[in-house]
C-alpha cells in the first residue's frame, strides 16, 4: 500500500475497499469461510470487550477530563434525541431499531451486534452490523481528509 498512498496517508480506506471488492468479487469463496469466520469473529468480539473494559474508568476520565466527558455526554445525547425524533416522527421506525442505529454510530458494529444478540432481536443482528460498518466506511476517510485539512491549518 505504500507505493499507492501519497506519504503520510493511512492505508485503511484502501485496504477497506479493496476487502470489500473481493467480498463482492469472490462471494463463493468467501462464503465457504462463514462458519469459520464467524467462530473467530465472535472470540476475537469477546477479547474486544474485555480489552475496552478492562481499560475503561469512567471515573478516571470524569477526575481527569471532566469538561471532555461532558462534551462527549452533551454530543450522545444530543445525537440520541435527535436519532430518536426523527426516526419516529418522520420516518415512523420502530424504538428498536433506532437503539440499534444510535449504538451502531456511538460504539460501532461490535456493540451494535452484541445489543441485537443480547436482546434477542435475531432480525436487526446483520443490519446494526452493516450500519456500523457503513459509518466506518464512510467517516474513516472524512476523519483522515480532516485531519490532513487541520495539520496544514496555521497554528494560533
Amino acid at each position: 500500500t505504500k507505493a499507492a498512498l501519497p506519504v503520510g496517508a493511512s492505508a485503511l480506506p484502501l485496504i477497506s475497499i479493496i476487502t470489500v471488492i473481493a467480498a463482492t468479487i469472490f462471494s463463493q469463496f468467501f462464503q465457504s469461510l462463514r462458519v469459520t469466520g464467524t467462530a473467530l469473529g465472535i472470540v476475537f468480539m469477546q477479547m474486544f470487550f474485555a480489552a475496552s473494559g478492562a481499560a475503561g474508568s469512567i471515573r478516571l476520565v470524569i477526575e481527569s477530563a471532566p469538561s471532555l466527558f461532558l462534551f462527549s455526554a452533551l454530543q450522545i445525547a444530543l445525537h440520541f434525541c435527535s436519532l430518536m425524533s426523527i426516526g419516529k416522527l418522520i420516518f415512523k421506525l420502530k424504538a428498536k431499531e433506532l437503539y440499534l442505529a444510535s449504538n451502531a454510530n456511538v460504539g460501532g458494529p461490535t456493540t451494535a451486534a452484541a445489543m441485537a444478540t443480547a436482546k434477542e432481536w435475531k432480525r436487526l443482528t446483520l443490519p446494526a452490523l452493516l450500519v456500523g460498518i457503513l459509518g466506518y466506511a464512510t467517516a474513516t476517510p472524512i476523519a483522515l481528509a480532516l485531519g490532513q485539512i487541520i495539520l496544514r491549518l496555521p497554528s494560533i
